[in-house]
């Protein structure tokens, strides 16, 4: 039996995401869920036709000659301005804290966090003791600094990206090219046997980036359609079915931070029924 998380007001499966769950949420698990609005999972993974949920992957060795001339320049170019490494996050707390306060103030005020010299040892702490963990620094040659900071959990069929932060100031010199070749170097072999990928998570719906076009554009990672299933909690369900039709009206105040939360939700929602009409 697949566990569960809780992870920003929601219940997600604690699988990866070519595992099918087992169990799908009923009154016992709401009842041990109490918190959580809603549950979200997916299934048939890698269909092989489009549908509106996808994760992003890359599952071949990486090729850089390739690539256009312009992409090739700058992966390059972020490899000549950064060593990317391992590290154990516990000796870099300080850095760590500088680099996701100037990474988190040039997020948008409505989904932009706080974080703390407590956060930034909680989170190194908690990294430094996972098996699991590889985490990755980009430290700039000219200077040695630390500017960026990746962390990817590993295991036997898969490497997730999960965060990938950096300093804006070095974005020009092309850190976040150099962190990604240096978590696709570090998994090269793996790459080749054909039996594993890197991820990089689920579509996106809450935060504005397009990091995974360029995941694919520059590094051949590509889509892997999916089924989509979410089940909300007894309690807010009638909310989705109050609000649903109002979802466009809410969009004009998606500024606000609960609303742009709620207009996510319903985002999804939106997906979810498209889905099932079409099928």
């Amino acid at each position: 039996m697949k566990k569960w998380k809780y992870y920003n007001h929601a219940m997600i499966p604690m699988a990866a995401p070519h595992e099918e769950i087992d169990v799908e949420p009923n009154k016992k698990f709401w009842k041990d869920n109490k918190k959580a609005l809603f549950a979200r999972w997916t299934s048939e993974f890698d269909c092989g036709y489009e549908t509106n949920w996808w994760y992003v992957i890359k599952d071949e060795p990486f090729d850089i000659t390739t690539l256009k001339s312009s992409y090739r320049y700058k992966i390059n170019k972020g490899i000549r301005n950064f060593d990317v490494r391992v590290i154990n996050p516990i000796d870099y707390i300080d850095e760590l804290l500088d680099i996701f306060i100037e990474a988190f103030a040039s997020w948008p005020a409505k989904y932009r966090p706080q974080f703390t010299y407590g956060d930034a040892k909680e989170l190194a702490q908690k990294l430094s003791i996972d098996p699991t963990m590889i985490c990755f620094g980009a430290f700039y040659r000219e200077t040695g600094e630390l500017c960026g900071f990746m962390q990817a959990p590993t295991y036997e069929t898969y490497t997730e990206l999960q965060v990938q932060r950096v300093k804006p100031a070095y974005e020009k010199l092309q850190i976040n090219a150099a962190l990604v070749y240096g978590l696709i170097a570090n998994n090269s072999k793996k790459l080749e046997t054909g039996n594993f990928y890197i991820l990089d998570g689920a579509r996106s719906i809450s935060h504005e980036t397009n990091f995974q076009d360029y995941l694919e554009k520059y590094f051949g990672f590509r889509k892997a359609y999916c089924k989509l299933h979410i089940a909300y909690n007894p309690k807010v369900k009638w909310i989705i079915t109050v609000l649903y039709p109002f979802r466009k009206l809410l969009h004009r105040f998606d500024d606000i931070g609960f609303v742009h939360q709620i207009n996510s939700v319903l985002y999804m929602e939106e997906l979810y029924r498209s889905e099932a009409v079409s099928e």
